[in-house]
C-alpha cells in the first residue's frame, strides 16, 4: 500500500510548484493594473518615469530658520518648566521627571548650537 501511495503524493507535491507564476513582477504588474483601473502597463518598455519638479518658491533657509525657532520656543518653555522643578527642589520635593527634562534640554541646546553655527 506504501508503494502506491507514493507516486500519488509526490504528484500532490509537485502539482503546485508547476502551476506557480515564474515571475514576480507580473504579479505586480497585473496588481498595478487593476488598481489603475485596468491599464496595464509594461515595466520594461515603458518610458522613465518623469517627476515634477518642486516649486521653486521653496526655500531650505527659511525651513531651517522655522526648524530653529521652533527648537529655540522648545526649549525656553523647557527651561521654563525647569525652573518651576528647580524652584521646588529647594523646597525639598523632586520632580520625578527633572532628570528626563535636564537631558532633553542639553540634547536641545547642543542641536541648537550646531544648527545656529553651520
Amino acid at each position: 500500500m506504501p508503494a502506491r501511495t507514493l507516486p500519488f503524493l509526490l504528484l500532490l507535491l509537485t502539482l503546485p510548484a508547476t502551476t506557480q507564476q515564474t515571475s514576480t513582477a507580473g504579479q505586480f504588474d497585473s496588481a498595478i493594473a487593476a488598481a489603475q483601473g485596468g491599464r496595464f502597463v509594461n515595466r520594461v518598455s515603458a518610458a522613465p518615469e518623469i517627476r515634477p519638479e518642486p516649486p521653486r518658491d521653496f526655500d531650505l533657509r527659511a525651513a531651517r530658520l522655522r526648524s530653529i525657532h521652533q527648537d529655540a520656543e522648545h526649549l525656553s518653555a523647557l527651561n521654563a518648566a525647569l525652573q518651576l522643578e528647580l524652584q521646588q527642589l529647594k523646597k525639598g520635593m523632586l520632580a520625578k521627571d527633572l532628570a528626563d527634562n535636564l537631558k532633553k534640554a542639553e540634547k536641545l541646546s547642543k542641536k541648537l548650537r550646531q544648527e545656529v553655527v553651520q
